[in-house]
C-alpha cells in the first residue's frame, strides 16, 4: 500500500500551497499554551518549518516525510538555523512509523490526516500507536468541513476525527481554528485571504 505523501514529491520542485515560509500559528498557540513530553515527531514535517520551530524551544525533534525533495529542503534550512543541534530529517512513510524504531511522547501531525483515504487513515493511526509512547499526544491540525466549496484536500467533520482515534486513544480536546495557506497557489480558493478553516485536535495515546 503506498501513502498518498508518495505524490507530493513534485509540489516541492516549487512552492506548494501549505508551505507558508514559517510555522503555523495554530501549532504555535497549542505548544506555547500547552505542556507537552519529548522528544517530539514531526510527521509530514515537508520544509521543517513546525520542526526547527519546536527545536528552538529546547526540544529534541524527528521531522519525517516521505516526500525527499522536502526533505533536503529542510535540512538545507536547519544547517543556518539556531536550533539545529535539536532537530533532525528523515525520509518516511507515514504509513510504517514502526520502522524508526523509536517512540516519541509527542507526535505533530501538520496537514497531512486531511490526505487519507477511509483505509489508510486506519492505517496511518494504527501507525501512530508504534511510534507514539504510552500516555503520549498527538497533535494535529487538519482541513475542517466548515470550509466551504469543493476545492483542495478532504474535508475533515469532528465526528470522523473522534472516530479515528476511538481505540486505545483519548481524545482530549477538538478546537475550531484555521490553517494558513499560500492563497495565491494554483487550485487554492480559500474563504478567507490566507487560511482555511481546520481542527487542532489533541489527542492522548491510551496507557498499556
Amino acid at each position: 500500500m503506498s501513502s498518498p505523501e508518495d505524490g507530493f514529491d513534485e509540489a516541492y520542485t516549487g512552492t506548494p500551497p501549505w508551505d507558508i515560509g514559517r510555522p503555523q500559528s495554530a501549532v504555535r498557540s497549542v505548544f506555547e499554551s500547552q505542556s507537552f513530553e519529548g522528544p517530539f515527531l514531526d510527521i509530514g514535517c515537508g520544509t521543517g518549518e513546525n520542526a526547527l520551530y519546536l527545536a528552538d524551544r529546547g526540544y529534541s525533534v524527528l521531522g519525517v516525510d516521505a516526500s525527499s525533495r522536502a526533505i533536503e529542503k529542510a535540512r538545507a534550512k536547519s544547517k543556518a538555523h539556531d536550533g539545529a543541534e535539536h532537530v533532525r530529517f528523515e525520509v518516511q512513510d507515514a504509513l510504517s512509523l514502526d520502522d524508526l524504531n523509536e517512540q516519541f511522547g509527542t507526535a505533530l501531525d501538520c496537514g497531512l490526516f486531511h490526505v487519507f483515504d477511509d483505509e489508510d487513515r486506519r492505517s496511518y493511526v494504527a501507525s501512530l500507536s508504534t511510534a507514539v509512547a504510552p500516555n503520549g499526544h498527538v497533535v494535529v491540525l487538519c482541513f475542517s468541513d466548515r470550509e466551504p466549496g469543493d476545492w483542495g484536500p478532504r474535508r475533515i467533520s469532528e465526528h470522523e476525527l473522534r472516530a479515528a482515534f476511538a481505540d486505545g486513544w483519548m481524545v482530549e480536546t477538538i478546537e475550531p481554528t484555521q490553517f494558513e495557506v499560500n492563497a495565491d497557489q494554483e487550485g487554492i480558493s480559500p474563504s478567507n485571504d490566507d487560511s482555511v478553516e481546520a481542527w487542532l485536535a489533541v489527542v492522548r495515546r491510551s496507557d498499556e
